[in-house]
């Protein structure tokens, strides 16, 4: 993974860790550590440990009330130049990639699917995708 791409999934988590901080109280201590990790990572050149890290963030931000979620991504979008619209895209294209090829190949793509099947699998409308998901899932849990 390139150099500019790791600095700014370094960046974009600092900057989250900020707006909890800022915007929601949490005590700055809790981030103190979490931010030595991702310098170490950084400077390490760690993409796995930092793009673990970017994808838990954009897992926290589908779960935040809504006003705070869109407060933060117009920060993101304005600081970093990171639009949502394209990540979630990009998800969705990954997920088809792995539906079609009809089997989950590392730990990742199990994460994506589990996390998609989470966010709509009380949608009675797209009940088949959640049953086309969970299958994926149960295949890779046997293996």
């Amino acid at each position: 993974m390139e150099n500019n791409k790791l600095k700014q999934i370094k960046d974009k988590c600092e900057l989250f860790n900020q707006f909890l901080i800022d915007r929601t109280g949490m005590p700055a201590q809790l981030f103190k550590e979490t931010n030595k990790l991702l310098e170490k990572a950084y400077k390490e050149q760690d993409s796995k440990v930092l793009r673990a890290a970017d994808n838990d963030i954009n897992e926290q931000i589908k779960h935040m009330p809504i006003l705070l979620a869109l407060e933060l991504k117009s920060i993101l979008k304005e600081k970093l130049n990171i639009d949502f619209e394209i990540v979630d895209k990009l998800q969705i294209k990954a997920i088809e990639k792995v539906v079609k090829r009809g089997k989950i190949n590392k730990p990742e793509e199990y994460e994506l699917l589990l996390n998609r099947v989470e966010e709509i699998y009380t949608d009675l409308s797209l009940k088949d995708e959640v049953k086309q998901l969970n299958e994926l899932l149960a295949a890779y849990v046997k293996k």
